[in-house]
């Protein structure tokens, strides 16, 4: 079905590429949901995904990705289950992976991605490098009050736990790697934990073994649950409890669109 489904929007005649890359995304996002409701998993539409359900009633029109928020307990949940329930032509990657479908990428994410590596290639913005496909980024949330967030000894974990170099050359890469087969990003999940069940938890945050576990990102707990629901391109999500307290700690004037200068896609060169 997932197939068949993109395959009618790569041969549409409606749509440019860009569009047809948001419905691909669309598909991946609705074959998530699914999964989550079948195993009764708490996630929340995240960042420009967010932004664009409350200001565009779907994508942004110039964006090309998709951003998913976990509590840690269901992510952890999510990890074990997916591969098993995808339908052919998606793959979960993650920070175990070691066949890293992204070759000429350098750079391999901490964090959980659904892709789709069919029809489109382009290059990343960010990189210039050669990328294929399309996909949705999962990240964990945790637990955390500001002293937990704020720690060296946190700051420590996070710089080593995040991202790594698919193909290292220096010396600090293979330390990296090294550090990051330790998992000692588990000691600070672990901590996490403990703070919720002692109460002593006062807000959530992207876990430490994503870019951005920091206290610019934190939100308070009732900003995001009870979960409520969102449409977005005519489909309900999940989204935060209070969507614009969670976009304007984020944001600030989050309806304000940015100069024409910056509108422009994570992925440039886009084709089929």
């Amino acid at each position: 079905m997932f197939l068949d489904n993109v395959e009618k929007i790569i041969v549409s005649d409606e749509y440019d590429d860009l569009r047809k890359l948001q419905l691909t995304i669309l598909e991946i996002m609705k074959v998530m949901d699914d999964i989550c409701k079948k195993h009764s998993l708490k996630y929340w539409i995240d960042a420009g995904t967010l932004l664009g359900a409350v200001r565009h009633g779907g994508f942004i029109p110039w964006d090309d990705d998709c951003d998913i928020c976990m509590p840690r307990e269901d992510y952890e949940k999510f990890d074990r289950i997916i591969r098993e329930e995808l339908p052919e032509g998606l793959v979960y990657e993650n920070k175990h992976t070691k066949d890293w479908k992204q070759v000429d990428v350098d750079i391999q994410p901490s964090f959980g991605k659904i892709y789709y590596l069919g029809c489109f290639k382009g290059r990343e913005r960010a990189s210039n490098l050669r990328c294929i496909g399309t996909f949705i980024d999962i990240f964990p949330f945790d637990y955390v009050n500001e002293e937990l967030v704020i720690s060296k000894t946190s700051r420590f974990i996070n710089r080593m736990s995040y991202f790594r170099k698919s193909k290292p050359k220096k010396l600090r890469d293979f330390l990296k790697i090294g550090i990051q087969k330790m998992e000692i990003e588990n000691s600070w999940i672990n901590k996490s934990k403990s703070l919720y069940k002692s109460g002593g938890a006062t807000h959530m945050v992207y876990g430490v073994d994503t870019p951005f576990m920091d206290v610019k990102y934190m939100q308070e707990i009732d900003v995001i649950f009870p979960l409520k629901e969102i449409e977005f391109e005519g489909i309900k999500f999940l989204s935060p409890n209070d969507s614009h307290r969670y976009l304007e700690k984020a944001y600030g004037d989050y309806m304000k669109l940015p100069p024409e200068e910056e509108r422009i896609p994570h992925i440039i060169d886009l084709e089929i």
